[in-house]
């Protein structure tokens, strides 16, 4: 083997090695796309879910213009799991959070503690609403809309948007619109 044989064969060995190098780079960017767009989607899908159930089972809804911060900010009187209890949801610094009350908590004191439900949560402020009362339907202030907006890597992927709406299908007429007003010290 010839001095000219040996360099040329290194020089091939070179450039198959960059394209080699390339290709991974590429489907290791792609696999990384895919995994926090697929995590940005389990965390919205997961918050709404909750939220659903939440909601379905819920007696009284509050309007979430109406809460603090305005379209960041749920309350909802539910019997979700036969335990009828105030729940309270928030985003509050990307991160959605929740807490439940008993109607009597100013008596037993039974409040939890902020729960984390899903984090990297890009609606900030009342620009970009997570929760809106729909008030012009059919269902005589018994529909919320939802609109999580997430994003695990901002800086190399696309926002996932998840909506959905929800109608309080256990509502009923008669209970205290009142019972939730309270609300414990955060």
């Amino acid at each position: 083997m010839t001095l000219v044989e040996l360099m040329i064969t290194i020089l091939l060995l070179g450039i198959v090695l960059a394209i080699c190098f390339q290709v991974f780079i590429t489907v290791g960017r792609s696999v990384e796309t895919s995994d926090g767009r697929s995590q940005s989607t389990d965390q919205a899908r997961l918050a709404v879910q909750q939220i659903d159930r939440q909601i379905r089972s819920g007696n009284v809804l509050y309007n979430p213009a109406l809460e603090s911060p305005s379209g960041l900010a749920l309350r909802v009187y539910t019997q979700s799991n036969g335990d009828q209890r105030c729940v309270q949801w928030r985003i509050s610094n990307g991160t959605l959070q929740t807490r439940s009350w008993s109607e009597s908590w100013t008596v037993d004191g039974d409040v939890s503690s902020w729960r984390n439900v899903a984090e990297h949560i890009v609606n900030t402020s009342a620009a970009s609403p997570a929760f809106a009362l729909d008030a012009g339907s059919g269902f005589g202030d018994r529909l919320i809309n939802i609109r999580i907006l997430t994003n695990v890597n901002p800086a190399r992927q696309k926002t996932v948007e998840f909506k959905s709406s929800v109608t309080g299908r256990n509502t009923e007429y008669g209970y205290n619109p009142n019972i939730c007003n309270t609300l414990p010290p955060t």
